[in-house]
């Protein structure tokens, strides 16, 4: 894709609250004409969450904290989405996200997973303020892994 349109798709993807590939795919499907059903949308928060996943794994290797911070966000925020799809739900707002995991947690009793979204949301701030002491960003990474077990 040109440096333009890249450049202006990750603008505006965050100005609305989305990545910039959930962005792009949303305005595909709708040029096309053609909504993602559930099963597609899972498909694609799937493939995106395991894509983030791998570049934050990189990114940490080679030191760039901010960039790992926030592929760590994206790669949990569309694990979120991901869940919601497999309800029948579409999470399209920032809000949206921690509605639903606080509905999980309490559903399934498990106060780690807001806790664990809590965490993740610090390393999302991160990538903005760039403020994390690698110490603490390093023991949060070690929370991230283990919650991923």
């Amino acid at each position: 894709m040109p440096r333009q349109l890249s450049e202006k798709l990750s603008e505006k993807a965050e100005e609305m609250g989305y990545l910039p590939e959930e962005l792009g795919v949303e305005l595909l499907s709708k040029s096309l004409n053609e909504e993602l059903d559930p099963e597609g949308l899972v498909e694609h928060y799937h493939f995106l969450s395991e894509k983030y996943l791998d570049e934050a794994r990189e990114l940490l290797k080679k030191g760039d904290l901010v960039q790992a911070s926030e592929k760590f966000w994206g790669a949990t925020a569309l694990t979120i989405k991901m869940l919601a799809a497999k309800r029948g739900l579409k999470l399209e707002e920032h809000g949206s996200l921690w509605a639903f995991v606080n509905v999980l947690s309490i559903k399934s009793g498990d106060k780690d997973i807001f806790r664990f979204f809590n965490t993740t949301n610090a390393l999302h701030k991160n990538f903005y303020e760039n403020e994390m002491p690698k110490m603490l960003y390093e023991s949060m990474g070690n929370n991230y892994r283990s919650a991923l077990r």
